[in-house]
């Protein structure tokens, strides 16, 4: 009987250790993978490559931050609406897919300081009409849907034709089914760099910072963010 009150208590001890309020068992259990999420259709950030695995600098990121804690890495592609409800949610532990740092985003997750500076754009057709900010209610605009790009478009007046990836927007806008798509600056240039000269951009119409977002219960993943970004995303 005492042995059977010793298990007992050491039993109870064991439960009350493994449910102390904050303590997220990712942290404690070092043999866990991290698990990323970013979104794969947005070179040179995230792209598939023939092969169908994930590359570009928002996976050379995420690989150095999982390296700065010793953990494994497990890449997943979701669609970038996806990224901050899962994190949120706790089924993964962080993402990168230039996503903008807001005030509201904030809420639900947190974010490293800035890894990257750039803003928005416009591409255009170069036999097209050239895109302004004040002309946006006689445009055909396109833009991916839950974006800031998307809220930028609506808080000043205009109602953009949605998409869920990049791609299938400048697909439309090479058909002529659009006028102009609006996104971020750098996986665009590339769009234009790659048009043989058919597609061109404008200058930012916005400048952001874009940061790490991290699940509010792993403070050391986002330690780890920040001493990776303070090394030089570069390095």
């Amino acid at each position: 009987m005492r042995i059977l009150a010793l298990l007992a208590v050491v039993a109870l001890v064991g439960c009350e250790r493994d449910s102390r309020p904050g303590v997220d068992p990712r942290i404690t259990d070092a043999s866990r993978p991290l698990v990323f999420l970013t979104h794969p259709a947005e070179p040179p950030c995230a792209y598939r490559d023939a092969s169908g695995a994930i590359v570009g600098t928002d996976v050379d990121l995420a690989r150095r931050i999982a390296a700065k804690m010793g953990r494994k890495l497990v890449v997943e592609g979701v669609e970038f609406s996806d990224i901050l409800p899962r994190l949120k949610a706790g089924t993964a532990d962080f993402g990168i897919a230039t996503i903008t740092i807001t005030e509201a985003r904030t809420r639900d997750v947190d974010f490293s300081a800035p890894y990257d500076t750039g803003g928005a754009c416009f591409i255009y057709r170069t036999d097209g009409k050239k895109p302004r900010m004040s002309q946006l209610a006689s445009l055909r605009i396109g833009v991916e849907a839950d974006t800031v790009e998307d809220l930028y478009l609506c808080l000043h007046g205009c109602d953009p034709i949605r998409f869920v990836h990049l791609e299938d927007a400048i697909d439309a806008l090479k058909k002529d089914a659009m006028d102009a798509v609006f996104f971020d600056s750098l996986p665009l240039k590339m769009c234009a760099e790659r048009s043989g000269g058919r597609l061109a951009v404008t200058p930012l119409e916005t400048r952001d910072g874009y940061g790490v977002a991290v699940d509010k219960r792993r403070p050391d993943v986002l330690a780890a963010a920040n001493a990776v970004i303070a090394e030089g995303v570069r390095k």
